[in-house]
């Protein structure tokens, strides 16, 4: 999953330009590209702790951010999402 959304919005940007989107939407797409990152980032965190301790407490905000997104995305592919938020926009 690792940042497979980010991914996919930055081609999108990069070869088809901004998609038109209302502000609900932008605001959405927004979210998961930061939401995305900041869960990298704390995979990345957790990878680098020795003590198990520390290690497991990640998983509790991991997780949530883990919700998060897939209350974001509905859980459905970048290319499926990105069709949602345009028609959504109109």
């Amino acid at each position: 999953m690792l940042m497979k959304y980010t991914k996919y919005f930055s081609g999108v940007l990069r070869n088809q330009g901004v998609p038109n989107l209302n502000v609900e939407q932008y605001a959405r797409l927004m979210n998961i590209v930061s939401l995305e990152g900041r869960l990298q980032e704390l995979l990345d965190i957790k990878d680098s702790i020795q003590n198990s301790e520390e290690y497991y407490k990640y998983d509790v905000r991991i997780n949530r951010i883990t919700n998060k997104i897939k209350e974001l995305t509905l859980d459905v592919l970048p290319q499926e999402l990105m069709q949602n938020m345009i028609f959504n926009s109109k």
